[in-house]
């Protein structure tokens, strides 16, 4: 038989053929040829085939449909061929949903809708089909048609529209969702539109008008439960009836407490809808009952702004006087409670007055702002402002309120056991009683939901620029938490963060255990940290350290430090909980692994605050660790392609990286001796002398003290200060454990062939 190819009137039949049938008609081409004969009928949705010049003709022959439930098989008989039906199956696989819209919300609730594809891709009914709906709260979700939440039949036509209404949702948070169609096979779709959509927040919790003017209104409230991306304020004079024009004030802030709609009438009657946003900018609203705008008399204050300054325990409020007739100042009252004291025209207030409500008036003067300090901690204040006039004659008020809000400190004493089996991983650290900056909680033994709320538990495949993904919450009471190991061998991070019901932007800086024992203190870039190894990882435990206090390491940026050669300064402080309190540890045979990152613009070295780019090359950074008041350069590795300089050692403190010109061979000068008179009588003050040199090639060193004659007096020893390429030694004074008499001695470092020799003072 002769092979022949297909000819064009296939090729354009191709283009509405599903893959699969076009694939096994292009295997069977070569089997066509000019006139083949047909015997037999043909099968379930193949009734017969001709070929012709070549071709496949169409009048009287097989019909070709784009999805088939049988494939037909060809042998040729007598010069023609015939059919063989069901000698396998041939499955088109069911189209992509190719978009999905949430067209209701609610805070628990949201309804997709989607257009239902075809069975192979896009015609085809799907009879005795399923849908199959993946949904979840976490952006790195892993989507797979296989893995679903749930599983819906359904009998549709291509271009139906279709609907799930997903539940049990937390508010004000983003969803993820895919919908994959499934034939009466459990022939699933490859893939799926993705769909982002976020449930609406919660209402504003306590709405209440806190202030009335002649042209506008401000209505306050307190953040609800789960938070918000943002609020809107409406006012309509015939209250939302579907006419008529309404006045809208929005704002993108979640942390907004107030917001004033301005441009109203004055005395006229106005009714309020407040809503919480979410960030699609969907609004729940509330309705909050209307007011009269104001007529007449002083005009209240403008623009009020509060800050407050949670470590200073103050609250500062800034406004804008209005223009009114014979101004005299503003009366301001201050409450831990809601203040309901309308002050009454004609009376005149002196400092310290004290209405029935609480309130206390704290000022009078003409100004524009007014600082309220010693406040507390996760208390209410409430402030009320009243414009006034000569004749002691008062606008309304303008009110607004704050709470002062530290987060609790982060876990100290952290520590982490993997089981036996490697599977899991149980972290403990000691309970938590202090505020951020060490403040005790009122009830120490039982917080409150402000002071301590829960702890959260995440977890990371690297430290550096770590993706964090929350993996659990432990409440309160909890100092343990059992967090799974997805695979065994490979190396996790885990933290666990400390969280109050205020749960705002700020928290401490809590350290990282991985699945080794390793600690880590993390800087706020994300990259510098400073590493703990397990071996004496127990330092931070009570137990474990001198101050017998479990312990957190803070890594603290001080861009206060940046000027001239120095571009990076990191603080890696011991810290006591509770208290806040820095820790002495003493310096640790075992050296920590202390690395800072450094940046660059266009390959040139900048100040990790910014600044202008400094001409200098990688391989000119040095490390330095700041004691005492000096700078000690400890050299350390620059790795210029994660630009990054690393040191070993056994002191917490202040580490800097600063421009210098360094050695390609190992070099000792006079700035590396840190004293040349010794006083050995231990006192503290030069009872040592520390040697620092540069050692690019991390080449072995060694170093001996002579006195004069010659004679060997005692050998060097290592300090805990020092680094893979770069080295120190020391001497105290002392020969076989006792001082050494008065008088000149001779030093001498050996490293790389080269001997670098100098004269000590020991002074008794």
């Amino acid at each position: 038989m002769r092979a022949h190819p297909l000819h064009p009137p296939v090729d354009r039949l191709a283009d509405t053929l599903s893959p699969l049938t076009l694939a096994l008609l292009t295997l069977l081409a070569p089997a066509l040829h000019a006139e083949p004969k047909l015997s037999g009928t043909g099968v379930a949705v193949a009734r017969s085939v001709s070929a012709a010049g070549g071709g496949i003709a169409t009048g009287g022959g097989l019909t070709l449909d784009s999805v088939v439930a049988e494939a037909v098989v060809f042998t040729a008989t007598g010069g023609g061929f015939s059919t063989d039906p069901g000698l396998m199956s041939l499955i088109a696989q069911p189209g992509t949903v190719a978009s999905i819209a949430a067209v209701s919300k609610d805070t628990g609730t949201m309804t997709l809708s989607w257009v239902s594809p075809g069975l192979d891709g896009f015609v085809g009914d799907v009879a005795s089909g399923f849908y199959r709906i993946d949904s979840s709260s976490d952006p790195l979700h892993v989507f797979d048609p296989t893995l679903f939440t749930a599983e819906l039949a359904t009998t549709v036509a291509p271009g139906a529209t279709q609907f799930y209404t997903l539940t049990g949702l937390e508010p004000n948070t983003t969803y993820y969702s895919r919908v994959y169609l499934a034939d009466s096979r459990k022939v699933v779709s490859e893939t799926s539109a993705p769909s982002e959509e976020s449930s609406l927040a919660r209402v504003p919790d306590a709405p209440v008008i806190s202030g009335v003017y002649g042209s506008s209104v401000t209505i306050s409230w307190l953040i609800p439960a789960g938070g918000a991306a943002g609020f809107r304020l409406d006012a309509s004079s015939i209250n939302f009836l579907g006419y008529g024009a309404v006045v809208s004030s929005e704002t993108p802030n979640g942390t907004a407490v107030t917001l004033t709609i301005g441009g109203l009438t004055p005395d006229t009657v106005y009714f309020f809808n407040l809503g919480s946003l979410n960030w699609q900018s969907d609004v729940d609203f509330h309705s909050v009952l209307s007011t009269r705008t104001h007529l007449g008399g002083p005009e209240p204050i403008l623009g009020l702004a509060l800050a407050g300054n949670a470590r200073e325990r103050t609250m500062t409020l800034t406004w804008t006087n209005p223009v009114f007739e014979n101004p005299a100042g503003v009366t301001i009252l201050v409450s831990s409670s809601p203040i309901s004291t309308m002050l009454a025209d004609g009376t005149p207030y002196p400092l310290g007055t004290t209405f029935a409500d609480g309130s206390v008036v704290k000022s009078s003067a003409i100004a524009t702002s007014y600082l309220e300090a010693a406040l507390s901690l996760d208390t209410t204040a409430y402030f009320s402002l009243f414009s006034r006039d000569g004749s002691n004659a008062y606008s309304v008020a303008v009110s607004t309120s704050l709470v002062l809000d530290l987060p609790p400190m982060a876990p100290a004493g952290l520590y982490g056991t993997l089981s036996d089996d490697s599977t899991s991983f149980m972290l403990n650290w000691a309970d938590i009683s202090s505020n951020l900056d060490g403040s005790g909680f009122i009830s120490p033994t039982a917080p409150s939901a402000w002071e301590l709320h829960h702890y959260d538990v995440y977890r990371a495949t690297g430290i550096v620029r770590a993706n964090w993904v929350h993996i659990g919450s432990a409440p309160v009471t909890a100092v343990t938490y059992d967090a799974g190991v997805p695979t065994t061998g490979d190396v996790y991070y885990y933290k666990v963060v400390s969280r109050d019901a205020f749960q705002g932007d700020l928290e401490d800086s809590a350290m990282t255990i991985d699945t080794i024992g390793n600690l880590w203190a993390v800087h706020p870039d994300m990259v510098s940290r400073m590493q703990i190894p397990a071996s004496i990882a127990k330092i931070v435990r009570a137990s474990g350290n001198p101050t017998g206090s479990p312990l957190l390491v803070r890594a603290e940026d001080r861009p206060e430090d940046l000027a001239g050669r120095i571009i990076q300064s990191t603080r890696f402080d011991p810290i006591q909980s509770p208290g806040n309190l820095p820790a002495q540890l003493p310096t640790s045979a075992i050296a920590y692994n202390v690395t800072q990152h450094y940046d660059t613009v266009g390959g040139m070295i900048v100040p990790s605050a910014g600044g202008a780019p400094i001409r200098n090359s990688p391989e000119n950074l040095s490390s330095y660790y700041i004691g005492e008041g000096k700078a000690v350069q400890v050299f350390g590795l620059v790795d210029p392609y994660s630009q990054e300089v690393s040191v070993h050692s056994g002191i917490l403190g202040t580490y800097q990286v600063r421009t210098v010109v360094r050695s390609a061979e190992f070099n000792l000068d006079s700035a590396g001796i840190s004293n040349r008179a010794l006083t050995p009588n231990g006192d503290g003050l030069n009872d040592t002398v520390v040697f620092h040199g540069d050692n690019p090639k991390d080449s072995a060193f060694s170093g001996k003290i002579f006195d004069i004659r010659g004679r060997v007096v005692a050998e060097m020893t290592p300090t805990a200060l020092g680094g893979p390429t770069s080295w120190s030694l020391m001497w105290n004074g002392k020969a076989g454990g006792v001082a050494v008499p008065r008088g000149v001695y001779i030093y001498q470092i050996t490293a790389e062939k080269q001997n670098f020799s100098g004269t000590l003072v020991v002074i008794r």
